[in-house]
């Protein structure tokens, strides 16, 4: 087996990330085989493997989905720097939704600023003030489409009330529900009959069978096999190489929705993300070849993995 090589790292995240998690650190690990880079960055807290058992599947068996995935991107990225050309190279990339790192109205405030049309936010620790500051914001901000990922936190019978309870025109500002319940198909159609909104599947695709609206597709751990449903491709909340990944294979399939490519201002600035620039609507790869970051790449230390 070839070598491969891995050097830690761990990212601080602004606020908490999502419902499941309240880490404010988090750790993954870059990954280097051959001239390819790859990022590994599993959230046990959604269902993966910890980083360590991820690590000890890379160096042996190599049968996890995150593990494959991080081959895959390693692969492309290796034979574009072989090449000396930028992976990204003729690739048109979607553009993107504010991932907000708060739900707040200087956040808000902040996306509408910076161009964004689409803003995802994360729901579940107290939907109902959390849903009635969207409904507040939407009277502040009536160009804005919302996103609301509730990561399978949300109660069936509590968002039905609530948005039965809304407006017409308010229901219409959502763009989709994402993971708001634990999936099921019969539930799910019942939800969304009964508030008239679109819902998206993350968590359980496997178990999807094209019934629901949306895939939310993570190049990190999904295949990006494009159907009748909408995908929308966003990245893992990972490092800037793996964000860049995502980006390149949301281009590579020509995936045409407002994605969730620009998630690197949810951490605290590295030299990485500063090579990305500020979050915006239109994701900037980074310059150089494969997936870029060349020099800062072979700056980071480097260890063998043992098997």
């Amino acid at each position: 087996m070839e070598e491969v090589w891995v050097s830690r790292y761990e990212l601080e995240a602004a606020n908490a990330l999502n419902s499941r998690s309240t880490r404010r650190f988090v750790e993954g690990a870059l990954v280097r085989i051959g001239p390819g880079f790859g990022c590994l960055h599993p959230w046990p807290e959604l269902g993966d493997p910890t980083l360590e058992e991820c690590l000890a599947d890379l160096a042996g068996a190599r049968q996890f989905r995150i593990v494959k995935k991080t081959l895959v991107c390693i692969e492309a990225d290796g034979g574009a720097r072989e090449e000396g050309r930028s992976l990204f190279e003729g690739t048109e990339i979607p553009i993107s939704h504010a991932t907000l790192p708060e739900l707040s109205g200087k956040a808000v405030e902040k996306a509408v600023e910076r161009g964004f049309s689409h803003v995802k936010t994360k729901a579940g620790r107290d939907v109902v003030n959390e849903l009635e500051w969207v409904r507040q914001f939407m009277g502040c901000f009536p160009g804005l489409r919302w996103r609301i990922d509730f990561n399978e936190t949300g109660k069936f019978d509590e968002l039905t009330e609530i948005f039965q309870s809304w407006k017409i025109e308010e229901l219409g500002r959502i763009d989709f529900l994402e993971d708001p319940v634990r999936y099921h198909s019969g539930k799910w159609s019942k939800l969304s009959w009964a508030t008239g909104l679109s819902l998206a599947n993350d968590r359980h695709q496997e178990e999807d069978g094209q019934r629901s609206d949306v895939l939310v597709c993570k190049p990190a751990v999904d295949d990006l096999n494009k159907g009748s449903q909408r995908m929308v491709v966003t990245s893992y909340m990972d490092h800037p190489l793996g964000q860049c990944f995502a980006a390149w294979e949301a281009g590579a399939v020509r995936c045409r929705e407002i994605c969730g490519l620009q998630t690197h201002d949810l951490f605290e600035r590295s030299v990485f993300s500063e090579v990305l620039g500020d979050a915006g609507p239109e994701f900037r790869p980074p310059g150089g070849i494969g997936l870029g970051f060349g020099d800062l790449l072979e700056d980071l230390q480097w260890f063998r993995l043992k098997g």
